[in-house]
């Protein structure tokens, strides 16, 4: 009994020091606080639902998957029930995110929407939203109508007084609405008063108000129709209000009533109505991430120190009175002193940095050393290296002492060593796919952009049967940069050179070494070598100020022994206007001429020849100098242009000393008989054929175009000179090397057009076909391509697609001189036609498009087939664009003439009798749907016309004229700098899970358009570097993916503010993305000092947060 009482004592007395025990752990605990640093970035705005972050991020990769997203989530909503978790929401809403997606494109979603890196769309949908709602007058009946007798005229008035460009919050609806349609003249907050619209076609056609303004990133309805009224729907996707008007909005876009657009939007206190999965991430704030945050430590221990001496006069730092013969940092400077006394100044200057100084009190200097070596090893061996690299720069300060204790490989430090000889030690670098990134400003958010891009195009080409690792050439393929110094080869005998530094007898006591030019001189001053490096050629109108005046200062620089040879090309203005009233044909047969009445232009220029060959080059000049002169002498020097009398003028005082006869009696008899017409007109053909014309007055030097002035003739002249000293000094250019014919050779094209040559004033704009080739229904299946003659078998890397509108005369001149630059032939390039048209196109139109059609599908391998069509053109322009009302004339009469272009071209016109009945609704149909397309991909309007080169889009300029030869213009530009590369890797491919029969050199040429009109969609840097030069068996991170069409290349100092943010961001690509890396580690030699000497963390959102 009492062995019972004593263990029911023992027992209680445990208990009750378990409590006792508790109690004080619990006490212990709430006193103890933690001691970690929480840091958080909140944005300036409201919260975003992740629902519509990820349709906004779809869009991104691509349009329609937009589209695609909404429908699978109004098809799906039903089926589920409401009561989700936030967590249940957010796999849901990546969940039908995949479904659009193929892998690693879904992977990269799922981590972008935990970025959150739409919500600023979602914010700026926010701003349009607060202005549809302000900037419309909402009338009386619209607020009774709209209401329900829930709002009052006061609410809406304070609605408008909001400040509608505050984008921190949402919209606020009248009554509380969560939809609204947008027309431009009225707002809809009601399915019935939206349907009433749709049904009144005198509302639908009205255009009393101005449409909304559309801009790129809005969300069009796929099937929209272009000119048909717009209808902006705001609202968010999940709210009941939503799926009604998006149902009878798509319905209507469908039959081509309106053109839908969406813009997503969640309007304040609509949280509800939108459910869990609607709303979630949007009632609460938006944390950021991207960012790095150190944690900097600072000594703050304080030391006591006698400071008698200093009271006394003597400095601390004296080494009479201060004890040296304490260690500081393992050195003991007392014997150091007596070692070398005539450094005592020196030394002490280095015992105060080593006191003052932050490094670990358990480190001498000399453990610094080789600090860095030592944490690039540790990162090599490391069983994960990217995480050993940023374990070790984001807490440095705590690891730094093991790290010093580890011994060095000598291989490794040998390595970096040789590493250093071709990069500083310390440098950092970066590319993606071999291009350079700007390593300094590299962010998160960018580089996902940039992963996104790539993994994009990997996708398109894959869906393209292009072989895996033929995608990772491509992607890696260094690209050509912008060439700025595109040379007009302007040789010709149309040129008139006043003088031949090389020949002429001024020049002969110049120096003839070229290598002269490699000598220093004072700046500014000129080098007279004799050697014609310098061609000043200026293109002008003798007739013109601006022409006169460039004489004049041709021969003032010429008398002054300018070390340049000057030459002209005459062209009369008036001829060219002529030519291109003529359509821009480049025969002279074809250019219509007063033969009664001449242009002054005209005379000047055949006078000018008559005096040129009979009485030399010289005094021509000086006869255009001289009608300078007498026009400035005029009685009315105000008067800009040269009048008859003083070219006559000129000509007589010119020839008076020279000439045998008597001047008069010349010129009566070069009037009359019009001698040297042709040559003249041939000299004014000759600049409308190189593009010159338009620029009035030029300059070209070497080739380069530039103005006439003789300031910009200096400025030529110090660009030109770097250049050709470069070429002297690695001898490509000698004493016997004609620079002109090399320069020309070289960069030369046989046209000027500003929106080819890209000339740094506008950035050319760019169409990716790849995603429209794969497209089932799309357009651009169905083109049928022409080919010059015997060329249909080869292989096109350059493909042009003209769109073109076939009522308009600038659209059959395009299509007409498409096929010109076919005849001329052309060995790379094929040519395919959009044709587009208002709907109101006639029968005629209709039929015309039909047997250009059939041609082009069944007869392209014929040799006459361009023939018939170049005919067709001419007969369809001249009868029924440019000649009068032909409403009467039956169909009948333009069939039986195509009949007889079809015979006299050999044709089979029997097939095409059986082939030509049309269906004018089907026809109108497919010009329907072609418009469309364009209006969808490039933003064209009814009546535009464009060229699109390998997705390279150019619209013709209205005020000139484009010819045959700017599409050879454009086919040499876009194969040197943006197609050649690709073909040469095309060519190579060994070509899998491929019918033999598919391929063909159609299908090939197909793939080269899409992958070159994708490539040049990309935002990405032209500098490269060499990384593969550097070793990288010790001293390197390397991991192989080759699965993967990412690489990445860097070279990082792994102890820099550099490396710590890289290192974070390199671990959470490899997590998402998987790349391949190859990173050579580049620290810094000698360490004298901590090279980090804070924590550092870097921040990344979580969905935790939402």
């Amino acid at each position: 009994m009492s062995t019972c009482l004593r263990s029911c004592f023992l027992l209680a007395w445990v208990l009750l020091l378990c409590v006792i025990f508790c109690n004080f752990a619990s006490i212990s605990a709430q006193n103890r606080r933690p001691k970690n640093v929480q840091v958080a970035v909140r944005a300036n705005w409201e919260g975003t639902p992740l629902l519509l972050e990820a349709g906004e991020l779809l869009s991104k990769e691509w349009k329609d998957l937009y589209w695609e997203f909404i429908e699978v989530w109004l098809n799906t909503e039903k089926d589920q029930a409401d009561s989700y978790t936030a967590k249940d929401c957010l796999k849901r809403i990546i969940k039908h995110g995949h479904s659009v997606l193929r892998e690693p494109l879904a992977s990269l979603f799922g981590f972008s929407l935990t970025l959150r890196s739409a919500s600023p769309r979602l914010v700026l949908y926010r701003q349009l939203a607060e202005e549809s709602l302000s900037s419309f007058p909402l009338s009386d009946d619209i607020i009774l109508n709209n209401a329900g007798g829930g709002i009052s005229k006061n609410e809406i008035n304070d609605e408008a007084k909001s400040d509608h460009l505050l984008v921190g919050i949402n919209p606020k609806t009248p009554g509380g609405k969560c939809c609204w349609v947008d027309t431009g003249d009225a707002l809809f907050f009601d399915v019935a008063d939206l349907l009433f619209w749709l049904r009144s076609p005198t509302r639908l056609a009205g255009d009393s108000f101005q449409q909304p303004e559309l801009f790129d990133f809005d969300h069009v309805h796929v099937t929209s129709h272009t000119g048909c009224p717009v209808a902006i729907l705001y609202g968010a996707l999940g709210t009941d209000c939503f799926r009604e008007f998006h149902v009878i909005l798509v319905d209507a876009a469908k039959e081509g009533r309106i053109k839908y657009v969406v813009r997503p939007v969640l309007p304040a206190g609509c949280e509800a109505k939108a459910g869990l999965c609607g709303a979630i991430g949007a009632r609460d704030s938006l944390s950021l991430g991207g960012y790095g945050v150190e944690l900097a430590l600072k000594n703050m221990e304080y030391k006591a120190m006698d400071d008698s001496a200093v009271k006394k006069g003597v400095t601390l730092e004296d080494p009479r009175t201060e004890d040296l013969s304490q260690e500081v940092r393992g050195f003991i400077f007392s014997k150091i002193l007596e070692r070398r006394p005539e450094l005592t100044t020196e030394i002490m200057a280095f015992r105060d940095y080593l006191l003052s100084s932050t490094v670990s009190d358990t480190l001498d200097v000399w453990e610094l050393k080789d600090l860095g070596h030592q944490t690039a090893q540790r990162i090599v061996q490391a069983s994960d290296p990217l995480q050993s690299m940023q374990e070790i720069n984001q807490n440095f300060p705590s690891v730094v002492s093991s790290l010093s204790r580890m011994k060095l490989s000598d291989t490794v430090k040998d390595e970096i060593t040789a590493n250093q000889r071709m990069i500083p030690p310390g440098k950092s670098l970066m590319a993606l796919n071999g291009a350079l990134l700007n390593i300094e400003d590299i962010d998160l958010y960018l580089l996902v952009d940039l992963v996104q891009q790539e993994l994009f195009l990997a996708d398109q080409f894959s869906k393209l049967k292009v072989p895996h690792n033929t995608i990772r050439k491509l992607l890696s393929t260094v690209v050509p940069p912008e060439s700025s110094t595109y040379r007009v080869d302007f040789r010709s005998a149309h040129v008139h050179y006043l003088n031949n530094l090389e020949e002429d007898a001024m020049y002969k006591r110049w120096r003839s070494n070229i290598n002269e030019i490699l000598m220093p001189v004072f700046p500014g001053q000129l080098r007279y070598i004799r050697k014609n490096l310098y061609h000043a050629v200026y293109v002008l109108d003798p007739a013109t100020l601006c022409g006169l005046e460039s004489i004049d200062t041709i021969l003032t620089l010429f008398a002054n022994n300018f070390p340049v040879r000057f030459g002209l090309i005459l062209y009369s203005t008036t001829f060219i206007k002529k030519i291109e009233m003529g359509g821009g044909d480049l025969h002279l047969s074809a250019v219509q001429i007063d033969s009664q009445t001449e242009d002054l232009s005209s005379l000047i220029i055949r006078l000018f020849i008559y005096i040129k060959e009979n009485h030399g080059t010289q005094t021509a000049f000086q006869f255009l100098s001289n009608v300078n002169r007498l026009r400035m002498e005029s009685a009315d020097p105000a008067d800009d242009a040269p009048e008859m009398h003083h070219v006559e003028g000129a000509f007589v005082e010119t020839l008076l000393s020279k000439a045998k006869s008597p001047p008069q009696d010349i010129l009566l008899k070069l009037e009359r008989e019009l001698t040297y017409k042709e040559t003249s007109q041939e000299s004014s053909m000759f600049v409308f054929k190189l593009g010159l014309s338009k620029l009035q007055c030029c300059l070209l030097m070497n080739g380069l175009v530039i103005d006439a002035s003789e300031e910009a003739l200096m400025n030529s002249m110090n660009d030109e000179l770097p250049k050709i000293q470069e070429q002297v000094y690695y001898g490509y250019i000698n004493s016997r090397t004609d620079v002109l014919d090399k320069f020309l050779s070289e960069n030369g094209i046989s046209r000027y057009n500003p929106q080819i040559i890209a000339d740094g004033k506008d950035k050319p704009r760019f169409l990716s076909l790849a995603p429209l080739i794969l497209g089932g229904e799309s357009v651009m299946n169905n083109i049928n391509y022409l080919h010059s003659p015997h060329t249909i078998d080869d292989l096109k890397p350059v493909t042009h697609l003209l769109a073109v509108d076939i009522t308009s005369k600038k659209g059959m001149k395009l299509l007409h001189d498409g096929i010109h630059y076919l005849v001329e032939g052309s060995k790379v390039a094929r040519l395919g036609v959009l044709f587009g048209g208002n709907q109101d196109a006639d029968l005629h139109a209709l039929l015309f498009v039909k047997v250009f059609q059939i041609t082009a599908s069944s007869y392209s391998h014929k040799n006459t087939v361009l023939n018939f069509l170049d005919n067709l053109c001419s007969f369809y322009e001249g009868k029924y664009i440019l000649g009068s009302s032909v409403e009467a004339e039956s169909i009948q009469v333009f069939l039986d003439k195509v009949y007889e272009l079809i015979d006299a071209n050999k044709l089979p016109l029997e097939a095409y009798k059986s082939t030509l009945e049309i269906s004018p609704d089907e026809m109108r149909k497919n010009l329907k749907k072609v418009a469309q397309f364009l209006d969808r991909h490039l933003g064209l309007e009814s009546g535009v016309n464009a060229v699109i080169t390998n997705g390279r889009v150019i619209f013709p300029a209205d005020d000139g004229t484009f010819l045959s030869h700017d599409l050879l213009l454009l086919e040499s530009v876009e194969l040197k700098q943006r197609i050649k590369h690709i073909v040469e890797v095309i060519e190579e491919v060994q070509w899998q899970d491929i019918d033999p029969d598919m391929l063909t050199s159609k299908f090939v040429s197909d793939v080269i358009m899409a992958v070159s009109s994708a490539m040049a969609t990309r935002d990405r840097s032209s500098e490269t570097a060499r990384f593969e030069i550097l070793n990288a068996q010790h001293s390197a991170v390397i991991i192989d993916n080759e699965n993967s069409c990412v690489h990445i290349d860097a070279v990082v100092d792994p102890l820099s503010s550099i490396g710590q943010k890289v290192a974070s961001i390199l671990t959470v690509l490899k997590k998402y993305i998987q790349p391949s890396m190859r990173i050579v580690l580049n620290p810094m030699s000698s360490l004298v000092d901590l090279p980090l000497k804070n924590y550092y963390r870097y921040v990344l959102p979580s969905m935790v947060c939402i």
